[in-house]
């Protein structure tokens, strides 16, 4: 299902034509549609769905953008998951209805968690890591030589890139003394997830993208019992997708210079906001 999809954003990028933003007919289109499909989202009801995922990852966005988004979204889920709980079908959402340990809240809660993350963070880290690609040819050219070093690079990418540039947030449970820091009960830890992801006493060379790296480790998807709920999912649309799209355009390069290239700078998770390309047809 997800080579299919795949194919068939890349034949949209073929119809539109150097030139075409990748992130619009793409990397955007290629998760949202493989979750759609996975649990069962109408085709209509994706780009709505894709924008209301959009104002709530943009830290700008004002009080009354985010209350109309996450109204859209519940309306959406009120209506949805009810009537897929009378009727659940073969898919994941109708797997997690016939295990009958959710009720309605936590099924909506369960499918809002999943539209969230593959509408955003597999998106944006697709984009990312093409665009970086691209900045990298030598590294490139490493995976045209080899393609069994794809499962490498997909790791190196989220090491490299760690997306979610925020942090995330922990709570101790009791004193620690760590680093030389004291951290008493209760206090909050802000983890810098890029920072630990290039930390030079755990990498050698760690500002430097190696996609034959084999020593990962990386935090870019959580740790121990606070990993992402859909990593596996990701990693594969993510070795998928660079595999075809740059086997369908061994040509692929960015249509405008690097610094000409806008990035979401103002969102939870950070990746371009258009990645202009071109290829020789």
């Amino acid at each position: 299902m997800i080579e299919r999809i795949v194919h068939e954003q890349l034949d949209d990028l073929e119809k539109a034509g150097p030139g075409a933003d990748l992130v619009e007919v793409f990397t955007e289109s290629v998760p949202s549609r493989v979750m759609c499909e996975m649990i069962g989202v109408p085709e209509s009801e994706r780009k709505t769905l894709q924008r209301h995922v959009e104002t709530l990852g943009r830290l700008s966005c004002t009080v009354p953008e985010a209350l109309a988004a996450v109204s859209g979204m519940s309306g959406f889920l009120s209506r949805f998951v009810p009537v897929r709980m009378d009727d659940p079908r073969d898919d994941l959402l109708g797997d997690l209805i016939r295990g009958g340990q959710l009720d309605e809240q936590e099924l909506m809660g369960m499918t809002a968690t999943l539209i969230t993350g593959a509408f955003d963070t597999t998106g944006n880290m697709l984009a990312m890591g093409v665009f970086t690609l691209l900045e990298h040819p030598d590294q490139l050219a490493k995976l045209r030589e080899d393609p069994e070093l794809m499962g490498n690079a997909v790791e190196e990418l989220l090491r490299f890139l760690t997306i979610s540039h925020l942090g995330a947030s922990r709570w101790a449970l009791e004193d620690v003394e760590f680093a030389g820091q004291s951290i008493k009960k209760g206090e909050v830890v802000t983890v810098a997830l890029p920072a630990v992801n290039r930390d030079p006493e755990r990498y050698d060379n760690p500002d430097q993208l190696d996609v034959g790296r084999t020593d990962h480790g990386h935090l870019a998807l959580g740790h121990g019992v606070h990993q992402c709920l859909g990593q596996h999912l990701a990693r594969t649309i993510l070795r998928v997708g660079y595999e075809a799209l740059f086997d369908r355009f061994p040509t692929l390069r960015l249509a405008v210079p690097a610094g000409e290239v806008p990035m979401r700078d103002d969102f939870v998770h950070y990746g371009p906001r258009s990645l202009p390309v071109t290829w020789d047809d």
